[in-house]
């Protein structure tokens, strides 16, 4: 009876507290349906006081996947919400920690939706926080509580007990090293909060750090060196294994997510609700600036709500919030090569809600995204993307019902897992979706090989065979020298749909398939460019 009178006078707490707090960013409301929680999210909007501009531009929705990425299994819980997860850096294992009603840690394999093991967590608690390795070992912050487990069972391999502090806190954001021998851990407050640093074979902290207010984020480097760390306002980027300071700045606009981090953490991505990418560069003794990014503005501050930097450092992706309205919503993904500075190389719209999370697979060869998305459950709001591709084509999406809140992608990129809250995250309401995915990483729609072993004499390009068309076409093309080529198709209206060629090769005789059932029947242009030479045919989609 005191266990349910401590949740009623939280939940009442949280409702009252989520209606009054003026600070910019997202809360959750909570109220009690037939001996349930319900609950909703609502999201304060920053006023922009600068110049209004709104940006209009046209989407591409796609319906289902145009290569043999499909879903392997998906699971719907009746009463629980997935708040986190993440899959093994193998790919074995997916994770979930299960928030809400059925408060529990779930382990998956990627058969079917029965799972490994579950581990029941504290029902005061309010998220339970994921982690995991390469090897499958899962760090996890559940309230009172920071736990190890490996796929195998769900009896801890670790187990800290922050009743044991003089302050003890509760348990917030995690991060695990590829081979699963150390994390990081945080203990959160309202005024400070703790970051600690674990061998998994010892509950005495290696180090501990402590840091004002609540920390939002924790996401440790691709080579596990560095470990990057933000509160609200505020972001250190610290050495995993001593704890030792490399770098901090204040966060101008504030956040209530990770921070995005390089395998090497030489480029650091900071994000704001301002909208704002900036992007940093190690030199050996600091982090440069290099670019800022602004999300364009209207009547409000769009934000950016979700980032990521591909291993190598050379890509970053962000998701944002856009304000239409101050109770009208859209999302976008945002596509950057961090050479190339500010200017996005494509975008992704018409996603309808916040982008909840982005991820690069570690082999930097896949990219994924989760979005809340349309309320009335029209548009994909789980999207796959070939990064080779270069383009704003998803190779596979899902309509999921309600809001996913995350995903994650194994390092090879062949799997991914993705899931959430069954109904809308602005809707009052409980269960929770989880999704494991099947993704073709193979070449796909566009394949490209030469053909020859002998140098042409001259720069050609031939017309595509069959054409018409459905759905694949042979396009060959001829270089006389060692050149930089670029290929790409665009439709009547002169927009780039897809990019086949956009690389140096030898010289020689070329030939590339491409493919694409998603694009209306049409005439469209393929055109290629190296050297000075230019040519453009014309191909007919027919359906």
């Amino acid at each position: 009876m005191k266990n349910i009178l401590f949740i009623l006078l939280c939940l009442i707490y949280l409702d009252a507290s989520a209606q009054t707090n003026q600070q910019i960013g997202r809360f959750e409301q909570s109220q009690i349906v037939n001996n349930k929680i319900v609950t909703k999210i609502i999201t304060n909007p920053l006023v922009n006081t600068g110049e209004n501009r709104l940006i209009n531009e046209n989407q591409y929705t796609p319906k289902s996947s145009v290569n043999a990425s499909s879903v392997t299994w998906n699971f719907l819980d009746p009463y629980a919400i997935a708040n986190d997860m993440m899959i093994s850096g193998d790919g074995t294992v997916g994770y979930c920690g299960w928030s809400l009603n059925s408060k529990r840690v779930s382990a998956y394999g990627n058969t079917n939706s029965t799972p490994f093991w579950e581990f029941n967590t504290s029902t005061l608690g309010y998220r339970n926080y994921i982690a995991s390795s390469d090897t499958g070992i899962v760090a996890v912050g559940a309230y009172l509580n920071f736990y190890l487990f490996d796929k195998n069972s769900n009896t801890p391999l670790f187990n800290f007990d922050l009743t044991t502090l003089p302050d003890t806190g509760t348990a917030g954001p995690t991060g695990i090293t590829s081979n699963g021998g150390f994390f990081v851990a945080t203990a959160n407050r309202n005024d400070t909060s703790t970051i600690f640093g674990f061998n998994k074979s010892s509950n005495i902290s290696v180090w501990k750090f402590r840091v004002p207010t609540a920390i939002q984020g924790v996401k440790i480097s691709g080579n596990d060196s560095l470990v990057i760390v933000n509160t609200y306002s505020y972001y250190w980027v610290l050495n995993t294994f001593t704890g030792a300071i490399r770098y901090s700045a204040a966060i101008t606009g504030g956040t209530q997510t990770n921070q995005g981090i390089s395998g090497n953490g030489n480029i650091i991505a900071i994000i704001n609700y301002m909208g704002q990418v900036k992007v940093y560069q190690w030199n050996g003794s600091t982090y440069n600036f290099l670019w800022q990014y602004q999300e364009p503005t209207g009547t409000y501050y769009n934000w950016i709500s979700a980032i990521d930097v591909s291993y190598d450092g050379n890509y970053i992706a962000a998701g944002t919030l856009i304000f239409v309205t101050s109770s009208t919503y859209d999302g976008r993904i945002r596509y950057f090569k961090v050479s190339n500075g500010s200017v996005p190389l494509w975008s992704y719209t018409g996603m309808l809600d916040e982008v909840s999370w982005v991820a690069f697979s570690k082999n930097g060869k896949i990219l994924t995204a989760s979005s809340w998305g349309d309320i009335n459950e029209l548009k994909a709001d789980f999207v796959v993307f070939k990064t080779s591709q270069n383009v704003n084509i998803p190779i596979f999406a899902l309509n999921m019902p309600g809001s996913p809140y995350a995903c994650s992608v194994s390092n090879d990129g062949t799997t991914a897992i993705v899931g959430g809250k069954a109904v809308h995250a602005r809707a009052f309401g409980y269960g929770g979706t989880f999704y494991n995915v099947f993704i073709d990483t193979a070449t796909g729609n566009v394949s490209v090989g030469n053909i020859s072993g002998n140098i042409p004499n001259e720069y050609k390009l031939e017309q595509n065979y069959p054409n018409p068309f459905n759905p694949t076409t042979n396009i060959k093309y001829q270089i006389p020298n060692n050149s930089f080529v670029t290929l790409k198709v665009y439709n009547i209206l002169g927009k780039e749909i897809t990019t086949l060629v956009n690389e140096e090769k030898k010289a020689g005789y070329y030939e590339v398939k491409f493919s694409n059932n998603q694009l209306p029947g049409g005439v469209y242009f393929y055109r290629l460019q190296t050297n000075g030479f230019t040519d453009t045919k014309k191909l007919i989609l027919v359906k």
